[in-house]
């Protein structure tokens, strides 16, 4: 059975236009620099699924110093990716909000006031793309923005 990878790597912070600024989360770590990916049907067919499935624990970190003591609504972005269309779901210790994003899109983590300069989290990520698309690792490139009023 081929091995397949993805390199999950958050993005780094920059601002963006309007009232939206991307989140500090130089710090966030995955648990493992590669996640294997693996089939969710043994054997592919033309009428089973293409698609390949790896999860990663990540500890998330987001300086969020810059909005402290200011409302706003935090989200996880997944630009479009180089292997097409992927889908990422993730649970947390409660921090932030679980969710699930297609790449192209983003999701709301976190909404209300901020009341600390860090926000820190558990996320165990899932995701899953189609396994034809993916001939070596890839880099799954997301980050955080915020919206602030």
């Amino acid at each position: 059975m081929k091995r397949l990878a993805m390199l999950i790597v958050a993005g780094c912070a920059c601002a963006a236009q309007g009232a939206t600024f991307r989140v500090d989360d130089t710090t966030t770590l995955p648990s493992e620099a590669i996640t294997t990916m693996q089939w969710r049907s043994l054997a592919p067919t033309r009428n089973a699924s293409h698609d390949v499935e790896g999860t990663s624990v990540i500890t998330v970190r987001l300086n969020t110093a810059p909005w402290l003591n200011r409302v706003g609504r935090i989200y996880l972005a997944l630009p479009q990716q180089p292997v097409g269309d992927v889908t990422a779901e993730w649970t947390t210790q409660g921090k932030l909000l679980p969710g699930q994003v297609r790449s192209g899109n983003r999701t709301l983590v976190f909404a209300g006031p901020i009341r600390a300069s860090l926000i820190e989290d558990t996320i165990l990520l899932r995701v899953a793309t189609d396994g034809r698309r993916l001939g070596s690792p890839q880099r799954l490139e997301f980050h955080f923005e915020i919206d602030v009023d």
